[in-house]
């Protein structure tokens, strides 16, 4: 692997071209904010990025499958310089693009969903002048085939003017390259090799010099890293490992940073020093302490927006500071949090930590809630997530205050820096439920009149499911976070339903909200009356769908149905409880 010369500098050179660049974009905004969104409504679904290494501050985007043959030539804030139309190819299913030496782009017709496809190929165009060009045509094309299985894919990289293939699977991401190129002639890709910790991966990208490989998933990022000259040791190393709640479709890097975009049309920055300190990045949907700052109230202390870079943190961004008044190192800010209805929530806040910050302790109207956090920290790190525990909020606003409670011996002050708040619904999952199926789509009228019933359902009863044969009722039970599974439970097909039961225990009449996210199309019973039905073409969320209902007093019966389309196949489930008193069962008992 040949050593390509690198840049640190945000801006790429432009090189012996000399065009009129664009001014590169100012990023203001933390890692875990987007610095930019795409919003020319003709990027839909942006499936791959790569930065110009020609033109300063020109980052190329393409959407995927269904939409014209056109690259879009962007600012890093995603606002469009120009549209570039794509001659002599046709978008069945573009999934990623790359960038080599030459200045040439690659366009990855690589999506392959079905498993079905035989005509994959990857296509190659000269770089437009984006500020003088508004078409390009394809100068070659390089059609291939996997070697031994027709897989999916979505990561294409481009190094040493071969271009590198990473596999889309649930298990496992595979890397494979071309043998050769032969434009307009079938090859057999070789396998390189199987990555270690990363799969299913949705997009790939190199640094310039070749020594770094990042990919990308729907909630990750990993970054290989080596000098050496051999790519299938590379991939068997060990990574640096970013979580992150992006929902990531692609990835490129822009020097030793990385740019990801993703199909909300959302651009996100991680600077090199984030990913390789390993620092966690913060979710994403999390109430702004500056946004919130002109309702808060403080108590003894000195309050002021500040900049992470003047914390001596080379981000973009600022955070709300408070120190005490007083030598007596304590102090308080009070500020108002909205909760849609009444449960059980969790609290948390992102916080700055440095050598200056003391301990913070949060409470709840007026009722404390967890444990002091202690913010000291050697070097300055922003973004830092702590969860201070759960309580029960009201419906509508509640007040949530941060107070300093001392500091630690070595800290040389008692600062607090608080980023954002966020609160989650806490009550717990369903766990243990009752399922039934699968059964062919066609008979899902007679299943369930067959089903319906305001009382429990007979445990005991034989139906008659797929191809003729015998189902009955089963115990399952989910994963960890609250997901069940019925894609390991049924073993299903596409077009075939299941069932799931659960029995709720209230010791009185309540009002309460269901609390559900499903995939494909589903619909929920409660005590024989429906109270819910959707048909969704994404994957589970939980608590996607809010669904106000009374539980009667004793006993409630929670029957859904699931409809399975093809991948994903399940639900999370829960009901809100402030008060802790529901139960759920699937053999209710008196």
């Amino acid at each position: 692997m040949k050593l390509l010369s690198h840049l640190l500098i945000f801006a790429i050179g432009i090189g012996l071209y000399t065009a009129t660049a664009a001014p590169a974009a100012v990023i203001d905004t933390p890692p875990w904010q987007p610095t930019g969104k795409y919003i020319h409504p003709d990027i839909k679904e942006s499936s791959g990025i790569v930065a110009s290494q020609q033109f300063e501050g020109v980052y190329w985007t393409l959407n995927d499958s269904g939409n014209p043959a056109t690259l879009y030539a962007t600012k890093l804030n995603g606002e469009l310089i120009e549209e570039i139309a794509v001659k002599g190819s046709g978008n069945f299913d573009w999934e990623a693009l790359g960038i080599d030496d030459k200045n040439q782009l690659w366009i990855g017709e690589i999506g392959n969903n079905s498993r079905l496809r035989f005509d994959l190929k990857v296509v190659v165009v000269a770089e437009p002048d984006p500020f003088t060009e508004t078409e390009t045509e394809v100068i070659a094309s390089y059609p291939y085939q996997y070697p031994n299985e027709n897989v999916d894919a979505e990561g294409l990289f481009i190094l040493e003017g071969v271009p590198y293939i990473v596999s889309k699977e649930r298990e496992r991401a595979v890397l494979y390259r071309f043998p050769t190129l032969q434009s307009d002639t079938k090859q057999v890709l070789e396998r390189v090799g199987e990555f270690a910790e990363a799969k299913f991966v949705t997009g790939a990208g190199v640094s310039e010099d070749g020594t770094r490989l990042a990919v990308c998933t729907y909630d990750a990022l990993w970054v290989y890293h080596s000098t050496a000259d051999d790519l299938a040791k590379m991939i068997q190393s060990t990574p640096w490992h970013l979580p992150h709640s992006f929902y990531g479709e692609t990835v490129c890097f822009d020097g030793y940073n990385l740019v990801l975009t993703n199909e909300a049309r959302d651009i996100y920055m991680v600077p090199q020093f984030w990913y390789e300190k390993g620092w966690t990045l913060p979710p994403k949907d999390t109430q702004s302490a500056i946004a919130l700052l002109p309702k808060t109230t403080a108590h003894g202390v000195a309050v002021q927006v500040e900049s992470y870079s003047t914390e001596g943190i080379d981000i973009g961004g600022s955070h709300v500071a408070f120190t005490p008044e007083a030598v007596e190192e304590t102090g308080s800010l009070t500020v108002p949090i909205e909760a849609p209805y009444r449960d059980i929530y969790e609290i948390r806040a992102v916080l700055t930590r440095g050598q200056e910050y003391g301990h913070v302790q949060l409470s709840v109207n007026g009722t404390t809630v967890g444990t002091p956090y202690d913010c000291y920290s050697p070097e300055p790190i922003a973004g830092t997530l702590v969860s201070f525990g759960t309580a029960a909020l009201n419906a509508g606003e509640n007040q949530i205050t941060l107070s300093i409670v001392g500091k630690a011996s070595e800290a040389t002050g008692s600062k607090i820096g608080i980023d954002s708040y966020q609160v989650l619904n806490a009550s717990p999952y369903v766990k243990r439920y009752m399922i039934l199926g699968p059964f062919p789509k066609t008979d899902i009228d007679t299943i369930d009149e067959l089903l319906q019933t305001e009382g429990r359902l007979d445990l005991e009863k034989t139906y008659t499911g797929i191809d003729g044969k015998a189902v009955h009722w089963q115990e399952a039970t989910t994963r960890a976070d609250g997901f069940l599974n019925l894609r390991r439970d049924l073993a299903p097909n596409p077009m075939t339903v299941g069932y799931t039961l659960v029995y709720i225990y209230a010791p009185k009449a309540t009002d309460t909200v269901m609390l559900i996210g499903s995939d494909d199309e589903f619909a929920v019973w409660l005590n024989g009356t429906e109270i819910h039905r959707k048909s969704i073409n994404a994957g589970a969320t939980a608590d996607a769908d809010v669904v106000p209902c009374q539980l009667k007093a004793g006993w409630n019966t929670v029957l859904c149905q699931k409809v399975d389309l093809g991948w994903s196949w399940g639900l999370y489930l829960r009901f809100t409880d402030a008060d802790g008193v529901l139960r759920y069962a699937i053999h209710p008992t008196e």
